[in-house]
């Protein structure tokens, strides 16, 4: 492997996790602008303040209305006759999942995996009864009868699948219909707004989805994340809110919302292993908009449709369609197409090849029960399967390393004739039979089957704590023999055998640099890849490390049977 290889290697993790390493601090005060629902001027309304539930959410203007007074958000709201005097809970349990509903907000306010858990045996919560916000819950501020978030819904009709709330605010009446999936992770979300009122109003029939910091490795790499125009935008809760480096430039501030104006299929939270979204039935008039409440820490999904005019005596309703559940293929594509997305699959160049290596690992697991020595046996696979382009780069190199005295003649004798040399260099390519350029198309051809594996081995959830041997108990999550006394730093060995592997690579491997270059790079490469690949998947390092191993003692074998230059 020379060192264009191992560059364009080191460039593609760099440029795959510099994602996850976005610089956190304090967010300033600013103003934001929310997005105009009804095609006029963008609104201007103050930032959110970093302050415990609830949180305040900017306005979002009607269509006939002007601008959202200051203190808006703090009126009282209208009390409403026959109000309940407490709010009332209603659970619903299914193979696949538990949820709970409540009459404050009439909002979701848990969703519980009933079939996955964390290490510690803990059940996994997509939607917690402790989050600062409920999800799926319905604001319409734009119809200036408060924030109905705060409010206390009736209940006014259940049964084993379904339940439905209503409230009645200044004459306006909205409902909203849950309706529960038996053997899916799903549910629907119907809105009904009837306009009794004497004056016209335009529901907009926003829906929040709240995103926060959460513990464990479930929750990695937590994303806002929404598919406009066929094309998954999505934004790590660590930068939400935050303009970042290149915001200098392009006159980004921190604490602006990310607004998504085109036609919106979903939208809501992601991590590698689980989605959490809502899917309006009319994707061409949805729209989005991610909100940070703290930078860094905690937002909104904000997903909502263009206003509604509804003169008095009218009514209109929208629907949404809700998954929180894993990202596994089959679940997500009988769900929605479009949910798929949700996968880290790569680019369009590499997806087919991603979803390959993703089967060939299910197939190897069906006969090998270990994904530990099932991604070995995959990475010995690829390594055979990309053989014949890895022989012949490895003899070009191999022949540009045995003429290199030769090259190194001919620059010293024709030192101060750029054309003379140049000429004298093709004519000893010729007659040795050596193709300078002859290791660069294997490697732009090793590249892809790289980067599907890369993304294959990181998104699989099929390595959600699955274990390998010993203290690698979690092939998706880093390894940790101990933590260093005194400190939090963690002692992980796959990264550190897998720099290892990399050095003596890197010592046998034919270099056509100077030597002091070539003693830096032995170096420096290694240290870069450990460090780059610390924070990485067990499950990747592992096979990161195999690949290393398998192309040294390829290296050996070419070694041995290499043909003299010319032969």
């Amino acid at each position: 492997m020379d060192r264009n290889l191992l560059l364009a290697f080191a460039l593609s993790f760099v440029v795959l996790s510099l994602w996850s390493m976005t610089y956190r601090k304090p967010p300033p005060e600013e103003v934001v602008e929310g997005p105009s629902v009804a095609g006029g001027q963008p609104e201007a309304v103050p930032a959110p303040a970093a302050t415990p539930s609830p949180p305040r959410y900017p306005d979002l203007p009607a269509a006939t209305a002007g601008p959202s007074e200051p203190g808006r958000f703090e009126a009282p709201v209208a009390s409403e006759e026959g109000a309940p005097s407490q709010a009332a809970e209603v659970e619903f349990e299914r193979p696949l999942y538990r949820a709970t509903v409540s009459s404050d907000g009439a909002a979701l306010k848990s969703w519980q995996l009933q079939q996955f858990s964390d290490p510690h045996g803990d059940p996994i919560h997509l939607v917690a009864p402790d989050d600062f916000a409920a999800t799926a819950s319905t604001p319409f501020v734009e119809l200036e009868r408060g924030d109905l978030t705060r409010a206390t819904w009736r209940l006014v009709e259940r049964s084993d699948t379904e339940v439905r709330f209503e409230i009645t605010r200044g004459g306006v009446t909205i409902a909203k219909t849950y309706t529960f999936s038996d053997d899916g992770y799903d549910f629907r979300l119907r809105i009904d707004v009837s306009n009794g009122s004497s004056a016209e109003i335009a529901p907009a029939f926003l829906v929040e989805w709240p995103i926060r910091e959460r513990e464990g490795n479930d929750f990695h790499g937590e994303s806002a994340a929404a598919m406009e125009d066929g094309k998954v935008r999505a934004v790590p809760l660590a930068a939400l809110g935050k303009a970042g480096f290149f915001g200098r430039f392009t006159g980004a501030k921190d604490g602006e919302p990310k607004v998504f104006t085109g036609e919106i299929d979903w939208a809501g939270i992601q991590t590698p292993y689980f989605l959490s979204a809502a899917f309006p039935d009319q994707p061409a008039a949805a729209r989005a908009r991610f909100l940070p409440l703290e930078p860094g820490h905690r937002g909104a999904i904000q997903l909502y449709f263009d206003p509604v005019l509804l003169p008095p005596g009218q009514a209109a309703s929208r629907e949404y369609r809700a998954y929180l559940g894993p990202k596994e293929v089959e679940l997500l594509e009988a769900f929605s197409p479009s949910a798929v997305a949700s996968i880290a699959l790569g680019w369009s160049l590499v997806a087919p090849m991603t979803r390959a290596f993703v089967w060939l690992l299910a197939v190897f697991h069906s006969f090998i029960p270990n994904y530990g020595w099932a991604i070995i046996v995959l990475t010995i696979v690829v390594r055979m399967g990309m053989a014949p382009l890895t022989i012949k780069q490895m003899r070009s190199m191999e022949r540009m390393r045995r003429i290199q005295p030769k090259v190194k003649e001919i620059q010293e004798k024709f030192a101060d004739d750029r054309q003379k040399q140049s000429e004298a260099m093709m004519s000893l390519y010729r007659q040795e039979k050596v193709n300078p350029l002859g290791g660069c198309l294997p490697m732009v051809l090793q590249l892809p089957v790289f980067i599907g594996l890369f993304y294959a081995l990181r998104s699989s959830i099929q390595l959600r704590q699955a274990p390998f041997i010993g203290w690698i108990d979690d092939l998706s999550a880093p390894d940790l023999l101990f933590t260093v006394p005194g400190t939090d730093f963690p002692f992980r060995v796959l990264p550190l055998l897998m720099g290892a592997s990399m050095f003596f690579q890197q010592k046998m491997t034919p270099m056509q640099m100077d030597p002091a270059q070539a003693r830096m790079m032995m170096v420096m490469m290694p240290v870069m890849m450990t460090v780059i690949s610390y924070t990485f998947p067990s499950g990747l390092v592992l096979y990161w490390m195999m690949s290393n191993v398998l192309a040294i003692t390829h290296q050996l074998w070419i070694g041995r049977h290499m043909k003299p230059v010319g032969g």
